[in-house]
């Protein structure tokens, strides 16, 4: 039985032992961690100036920048683009909506994420197939 549903911007086909996504995650990944890595040397060097400069706001908005990006940027190491799961390797499944925004995480056996965004259309058939596989929805 393969069943293919259509995202915003992509496709998920469900197949009796696997999950094809096709959508936009690499260009997101690939944001995500340019656009952390950035912010973190911005931070680095606003605390640098703040050494040569001995302005506290230097030091304390570098601080907090630099901080706050890197653990984002180690955050973004925990995910995956794979495009082709397994069901065997998928552990438990998480719907979630944020600023009106919905979206599905997939939680695999190796610890790692995979985060499907703009589903609200077929949230609810996603959900039916992944218990109808008796894999855990939370």
């Amino acid at each position: 039985m393969e069943k293919s549903l259509s995202l915003e911007k992509g496709t998920v086909q469900l197949l009796e032992d696997k999950i094809l996504i096709q959508d936009n995650a690499k260009r997101e990944y690939i944001i995500r961690i340019v656009s952390s890595a950035l912010w973190t040397f911005y931070g680095i060097m606003s605390v640098l100036r703040y050494l040569k400069t001995g302005d506290a706001f230097l030091l304390w908005t570098g601080l907090l920048i630099g901080v706050a990006h890197f653990v984002l940027l180690v955050l973004s190491f925990l995910r995956t683009t794979k495009a082709e799961i397994e069901l065997s390797e998928v552990q438990h499944v998480t719907f979630k909506s944020r600023n009106g925004n919905r979206f599905m995480d997939l939680k695999l056996r190796n610890g790692l994420k995979r985060r499907v965004s703009k589903i609200a259309p077929i949230s609810e058939d996603m959900r039916a197939f992944f218990m109808e596989r008796q894999i855990q929805v939370k």
